[in-house]
């Protein structure tokens, strides 16, 4: 069973008597991780399926009917709720179970676009959760370590820390894990089995089943058959800039529907963008958003793909850390008009953070890439390769580092 290091933020104790709203794609683990959470708490038996009609008759018999399976102690229970928000008025619900019980009980509530979207409907829950972001596997959650210095969640002091601490000797096996992660993909399912055919399988079938139920059951979309060429485009764009009139006059739809749609695939965890950034950079492209997949293994070509996972597991961090601390951390890029481009950007609180370049080779360092530094007030910058066994400082700020290293 592989660690998800969300577990030992979303459930801390520095959180008090907050529901954690546990949130990501769908078949990410969020499940998994809060059963295995209320096993180590010796009490399984407090997970509940909404979608089972058992559970629904219990509710209606009995509001707090989770109180019947384990009654108030003196330390408080957790208890789990998954795909309550199907219910009609769930946040009512959860309002109500929350203040009758909160000293005895802990709440988890676990769900994904559909709990996203609901959540923004309204603020009858303000103040009463904290929500916590889980995306597909990283390579650093097969080695971390809880409490140590291997804590991914843990924030550095500054970038240049950070950098410091991926130059040392990496991880056994983390060459080896990283080729699976990029062949078969962050999803606990398909990685675990490794099997080609199963991958693909489950692909379509993830897929289908996210546009036809989320999408069908909770939008107005009436023509999905768009949304599905809308999402088959995207592995072959990944990591360029989205150009909505060009998407729209390949679909034959208008632009504001390209639009519509692509703010769908984000609600529904099928894809995400990251935006230029400007500030200080002259000459710089104001806007074009690139756009990249939470399942990189379906781009296939080598170096899109590679980039695209960096664009996860660089999401992925910075939103751990942004959970686990509350401090505000988003990722960006940095394209001038010339179509000179770094990948990525991380902003701390909106100030320029670390620089990072996506290769699958180990090549110098373009120097545009140091003209952008210089005019970052020479923030720290890394090209992260594909290939194994890279690592050095090229200069002042300026390293190369394998991905093996880089991510573990």
């Amino acid at each position: 069973m592989i660690q998800r290091v969300l577990e030992h933020v979303a459930f801390s104790d520095a959180w008090g008597r907050q529901m954690r709203f546990i949130t990501g794609p769908r078949q990410c683990g969020k499940t998994t991780l809060a059963k295995k959470f209320l096993e180590k708490q010796k009490s399984p038996y407090l997970y509940y399926l909404w979608d089972l009609r058992e559970v629904r008759n219990r509710y209606k018999s009995n509001e707090l009917f989770f109180t019947e399976d384990s009654p108030p102690k003196s330390y408080p229970q957790w208890v789990c709720f998954d795909e309550i928000h199907k219910l009609p008025k769930w946040k009512n619900i959860v309002k109500g179970l929350f203040d009758a019980t909160a000293e005895d009980y802990r709440f988890i509530v676990t769900g994904s676009a559909k709990l996203e979207i609901f959540k923004k409907a309204g603020d009858s829950l303000s103040g009463r959760y904290f929500t916590f972001r889980l995306g597909p596997l990283s390579l650093c959650e097969f080695f971390a370590k809880p409490n140590s210095t291997n804590d991914p969640s843990k924030i550095p002091a500054t970038a240049l820390e950070f950098i410091r601490s991926k130059m040392e000797k990496p991880q056994k096996e983390s060459a080896r894990i990283l080729g699976d992660l990029l062949k078969y993909g962050g999803f606990p399912e398909p990685f675990l089995r490794q099997s080609d055919a199963f991958a693909r399988k489950w692909r379509n079938d993830y897929t289908d089943t996210v546009i036809k139920e989320d999408v069908g059951e909770l939008t107005r979309i009436l023509d999905k058959e768009y949304l599905y060429d809308l999402y088959r485009l995207l592995p072959e764009m990944t990591g360029s800039h989205i150009s909505e009139a060009s998407i729209a006059s390949h679909l034959q739809v208008s632009g504001p529907t390209v639009k519509n749609y692509l703010r769908r695939l984000e609600d529904f965890y099928l894809a995400f963008k990251i935006h230029p950034y400007s500030k200080n950079i002259k000459r710089s492209l104001l806007k074009a958003p690139k756009c990249y997949l939470y399942d990189w293994a379906a781009v296939p070509d080598e170096a899109k793909r590679f980039e695209n996972y960096m664009a996860v597991e660089i999401l992925s961090r910075t939103r751990l850390w942004q959970d686990a601390s509350g401090e505000n951390f988003s990722v960006h890029y940095v394209k001038n008009k010339t179509g000179e481009e770094t990948d990525f950007l991380i902003l701390k609180d909106k100030v320029p953070w670390l620089l990072l370049e996506a290769k699958l080779s180990d090549t110098r360092v373009d120097s545009h890439h140091l003209n952008t530094q210089a005019m970052l007030h020479h923030i720290p910058f890394v090209q992260v390769c594909r290939k194994n066994d890279v690592c050095r400082m090229e200069s002042k700020n300026v390293f190369q580092i394998s991905a093996e290293r880089f991510f573990s």
